[in-house]
């Protein structure tokens, strides 16, 4: 129908259209983009779920039209048989179909109908919201709870669980979602056997290789199947489609590519406004794009509800789904007074949420029956918003966001129960303050002029939670954003020295030692002169970083001297009760003097650390429980070091237990126990297969055997996990990585692959050169591991040179003294050995001697 003909007869057709698809088109366009959670109603009764067919896949919009060729090669790639490898007895591998196409061109809802329409014969089908990998394994777990897969410790052995559960159990679907790029890391995010079907819908068409071989791309409707959408979406029978009716909806088809998403926003706004097309196709610009649909749209939206534009603005500044209705009106007192007079009427709010939803501009899933109700809206929707706004309107609503964010994150997040609502506010935390306006100005350039403080305080405990969780490179991110803000127009200078005291934390966690001391005396400078409980707490915590910065630069008498300081500001507070700091302050003592060789000391600050920790009887916080396992850990080390490997074996597993318990089983922290523990069997494994080769019972040897080979099994099963951690965030961590390897090389020689572990080593040791140089005894450390890799490989002289370079290093460093010589002494004594010389083997054996006495 052509612009001219709007007076026509045919017009009544498209008025009478538009006013019953209203009804309809209010209640299903929520579905076109939907992705809903399983309600509470479907879980199972029984662990047994499998023999039925459960699903939580979104709503399939009732106008989703044609694609009949791409959903038949969707049916021949998943249902390939496995015959042929059941015949050849070769294991079942999940067929896979990766969907590719650009934004809009319907890939979910393609997804979703052919899941929708193969629901009878899948024994399970689920749906996978793909786009960012930690929220995809969140929901990964969430299945396996789903099926009956019993909760672990370890989230890794919770999802091999859910794959050989899947394994064993035919017929199933996975929908992967909106996965933005696939690489190898990723892999264990998918199921590896089985036989199922993985169908992965994606913007992406390089990259899957080994995965599907012939990505199935998705374009634009053809006209006959965009002509068949829209004349379902006008609800016009085919029958009453006449030449006018057919040439109105093609000229718009045209004019819009034929795109799904966008002929349904157009769509929507002819029927929410009850116009026609040949009046909508008037106020469409030629070379109409999406973003010109939703125009149109967010202007019918404006005449109707300006409060529902308020709302489109403040998601435009959040992440683009799952904002809880929860989150929006638990904390409407803090958005601007439109958007909080609506939020306090629940029918009020709900109704231009519907004009939204009705208007495709936002989706909706959940149930608000059971509080999980969220909303969504498309990011092509939140950059035309963004984009439009001016320089007031952003501000504004930005710093809305910001504000709402602030009032909603914990502000406890170092408590381990707070961390599950941190997780969930994060993408919402991150786009907020992707999309604010940084500036010079005081007064609202970085947000939250109505609150200057808001931005500021978000930051902060966003870097706290990224610290606690031990991402110490997104932790320093937040915290120089926060420092920088605190310098512009901010008079307080405790939050300019909390700040700085923040930052100081994550350089001397990255081993940046340099940065460290510099920003940690910047924030004792702004502490010096104020006398306050606040300013005193800060200023002893800036002295127990600086401590630890000593320490790392083995300067033990300055060390102990910044770390008293602070013991001696807590013994004269009645506030030290009131937390560990005092506790945490003792073992950091301890440890500034097991670095220094003084175990006895070490081991008498860590029990009185013990005795530091509040007493909370019944109502001990978790914290308090897993610094308790901390003290264990640091004794376990002692110990360690003395040679008494039976009693680190044992604090050590105590400490491991509860961290997995109260941290999970690949948290950091937990790592870093598992680290030593490894360390520890591989050392009683050694010492097992010695004593087995000096004795001469053939059963004890056996014996003693079998023991040697269970403690490296299990060293070896507890170091892999660490290993790959490191791995992982080396980049900005090498340091730690470089400890993980020492680890990792000696456990390698005790297994016989000696190869492998002098490459180790040596890697562990050029990292320990770049970090902290030649003369640092962490290098030593791995010389000294080193030599007896070069012994067992045949070069006795490089041996003994990495061995000498380790003894004058921690002669130097340490003295000679320090309980790491023995170990030195005694391996240049089997060199010495080695070349006949046992006058010299006996001289290095008995100084090794002599030091483990003193201990």
């Amino acid at each position: 129908m052509a612009a001219g003909d709007a007076d026509s007869g045919k017009a009544p057709l498209w008025w009478l259209a538009a006013g019953i698809a209203v009804v309809i088109g209010i209640s299903a366009a929520a579905g076109t983009h939907m992705a809903r959670k399983p309600a509470e109603s479907l879980r199972p009764k029984s662990t047994n779920p499998l023999q039925g067919p459960p699903n939580n896949l979104p709503m399939l919009s009732m106008y989703f039209t044609g694609r009949t060729a791409e959903s038949e090669r969707i049916v021949s790639v998943l249902r390939r048989p496995n015959a042929e490898r059941r015949e050849k007895n070769e294991r079942s591998l999940p067929r896979v179909c990766v969907l590719y196409g650009a934004t809009g061109a319907g890939k979910s809802q393609l997804a979703v109908a052919y899941a929708h329409r193969h629901l009878h014969r899948h024994t399970l089908t689920w749906w996978l919201h793909a786009s960012r990998p930690d929220a995809l394994r969140t929901e990964l777990l969430e299945l396996a709870e789903y099926v009956g897969i019993p909760e672990q410790e370890s989230k890794n052995v919770v999802l091999m669980n859910l794959w050989s559960r899947l394994r064993d159990q035919p017929g199933w679907l996975l929908v992967y979602d909106g996965w933005p790029a696939y690489d190898d890391s990723l892999r264990p995010l998918l199921p590896s056997e089985g036989d199922g079907e993985v169908l992965i819908t994606t913007q992406q068409h390089h990259g899957w290789t080994g995965l599907c071989a012939d990505p199935i791309e998705l374009r634009a409707f053809p006209e006959r199947e965009g002509i068949e959408f829209l004349r379902r979406r006008f609800s016009i029978a085919t029958k009453d489609v006449t030449d006018e009716d057919h040439q109105a909806m093609a000229s718009l088809g045209r004019q819009l590519g034929w795109l799904p998403l966008p002929l349904e926003q157009a769509a929507a706004h002819i029927v929410q406004a009850e116009i026609t097309v040949a009046e909508y196709l008037r106020d469409l610009p030629g070379g109409a794009s999406v973003e010109d649909t939703f125009r149109l749209s967010i202007t019918r939206v404006s005449e109707a509800s300006p409060a529902a534009v308020d709302l489109l603005q403040l998601l435009a500044f959040l992440a683009s789904e799952d904002v809880q209705k929860t989150t929006l009106t638990q904390h409407r007192s803090v958005l601007p007074g439109r958007l909080c007079a609506v939020m306090t009427d629940p029918v009020t709010f709900n109704r231009e949420v519907m004009l939204l939803v009705g208007h495709s501009l936002v989706t909706r899933s959940g149930d608000w029956r059971d509080g999980s109700a969220a909303y969504g809206m498309h990011p092509r929707v939140q950059i035309l918003i963004h984009d439009e706004l001016n320089e007031a309107e952003h501000l504004e609503w930005s710093q809305a966001a910001v504000r709402l964010m602030e009032a909603c994150f914990p502000a406890t997040p170092d408590l381990l129960a707070s961390w599950p609502v941190c997780e969930r506010l994060m993408p919402h935390v991150e786009a907020v303050i992707d999309k604010l306006a940084w500036g010079d100005d005081a007064d609202g350039g970085y947000g939250a002029s109505q609150d200057p403080e808001a931005l500021a305080r978000l930051l902060h405990r966003v870097g706290m939670y990224q610290e606690h969780r031990c991402d110490w490179v997104r932790a320093l991110d937040f915290f120089e954003q926060e420092a920088e803000l605190r310098e512009i127009g901010d008079d307080d200078e405790l939050a300019r020295a909390t700040a700085r005291y923040a930052m100081a934390r994550q350089h001397y966690l990255l081993a940046a030692l340099d940065e460290a001391e510099h920003e940690c005396r910047l924030a004792l400078g702004l502490c010096a002169d104020h006398k306050g409980e606040t300013f005193l707490r800060l200023r002893a915590q800036c002295q127990r970083q600086l401590g630890g910065i000593m320490r790392e630069r083995n300067r033990f008498p300055e060390a102990l001297k910044a770390v008293q300081t602070a013991v001696d500001i807590y013994e004269g507070q009645t506030w030290r009760e009131e937390s560990l700091d005092w506790a945490v302050a003792e073992q950091e003592i301890g440890l500034i003097h097991r670095n220094a060789g003084q175990l006895a000391q070490a081991a008498v600050h860590y029990e009185r650390a013990e005795r530091r920790i509040p007493s909370r009887g019944s109502q001990e916080p978790p914290e308090y429980t897993v610094f308790r396992a901390m003290l264990q850990r640091d004794l376990g080390i002692v110990a360690q070091d003395r040679g008494q490997l039976e009693l680190a074996e044992e604090r050590l597993n105590s400490a491991l237990e509860t961290c997995k318990v109260h941290r999970g089983g690949e948290d950091f922290e937990t790592a870093q126990v598992a680290k030593f523990l490894a360390d520890v069997l591989r050392r009683r494994g050694e010492q097992h297969r010695e004593d087995a080769r000096r004795t001469v019972q053939p059963l004890r040897r056996l014996d003693l055997a079998r023991q040697a080979r269970a403690a490296l099994e299990r060293a070896d099963a507890l170091l892999g996990p660490v290993v790959e951690l490191h791995s992982k965030r080396s980049e900005a961590e090498e340091h730690k990585y470089a400890s993980c390897l020492n680890k990792l090389g000696s456990l390698r020689l005790a297994q016989g692959r000696t190869a492998e572990a002098k490459r180790i080593l040596e890697q562990a040791e050029k990292i320990y050169q770049r970090a902290y140089g030649n003369q640092h005894y962490y290098r030593a450390k791995s010389l000294t591991r080193l030599g007896p890799v070069l012994r067992a490989g045949g070069d006795v002289p490089g041996a003994e040179r990495a061995l000498r370079d380790a003894e004058e290093i921690f002669r130097t460093a340490l003295g000679g003294d320090h309980p790491v010589l023995m170990a030195v002494y005694e391996h240049q004594a089997d060199c010495a050995a080695d070349r006949g010389d046992t006058r010299e083997a006996r001289r290095l054996r008995a100084e090794a001697q002599r030091i483990r006495q003193s201990l």
